[in-house]
């Protein structure tokens, strides 16, 4: 009702609405002159009010698509492939450079190729139940998470390395990055041995 109140311009109760002829030509005669301004309000009204409207959040949240279970442990599986696969062969993946390795992160998102790691965090949401101990299980995928972006800086930062007066060579940040991989593959093998899932 606020909303319409505001879009469509209505008039309070307690306004009183000119109830001449005279008045009402006049009116009339000064649409055309603020209807431009009236079109400049209702755009600056709608932004402020789909962020006021208890319903723009609640459209958000069903955008969030869940998964099931079997779902879960599937990507699970695919995104440990995708990190030790990084590992194994991280020298040659560098040679593409630092998003390269991204990809391979899932924090850039190839459409031609995904990393399995793209959305692991919701699908370490959809397997928590499975934990016997809920508080280990949120601290391990939080490491996870941790490792990831934290290789992902570094990657991030090689890119950038060889214009900067004081230079690093690019190797130094793709050897931060190595260390945060290690950690990510062990917390990955833990938390699946948690949960119960054979990677």
């Amino acid at each position: 009702f606020f909303s319409f109140a505001l879009v469509e311009g209505f008039v309070p109760s307690s306004c009183h609405l000119p109830s001449s002829r005279h008045a009402l030509v006049s009116n009339a005669s000064q649409s055309n002159e603020n209807e431009n301004s009236v079109g400049r309000r209702t755009v600056l009204y709608l932004p402020i009010l789909a962020t006021l409207s208890p319903l723009s959040a609640l459209a958000d949240a069903e955008k969030i698509v869940k998964i099931t279970e079997e779902e879960a442990v599937e990507k699970f599986r695919e995104g440990y492939k995708s990190i030790t696969y990084l590992l194994d062969h991280y020298d040659e993946i560098c040679e593409g450079g630092g998003d390269n390795v991204r990809r391979y992160l899932g924090t850039v998102v190839s459409s031609k190729d995904p990393s399995g790691l793209v959305g692991i965090q919701k699908v370490m949401k959809a397997l928590e139940d499975r934990a016997d101990d809920f508080i280990e299980y949120t601290e391990l995928s939080n490491e996870i998470m941790k490792s990831i972006t934290q290789a992902d800086g570094s990657a991030y930062m090689s890119i950038f390395v060889g214009s900067s007066t004081s230079y690093t060579p690019p190797k130094k940040y793709f050897d931060d990055a190595k260390i945060e991989v290690k950690r990510c593959v062990k917390s990955m093998s833990e938390l699946g041995s948690m949960v119960g899932i054979k990677l």
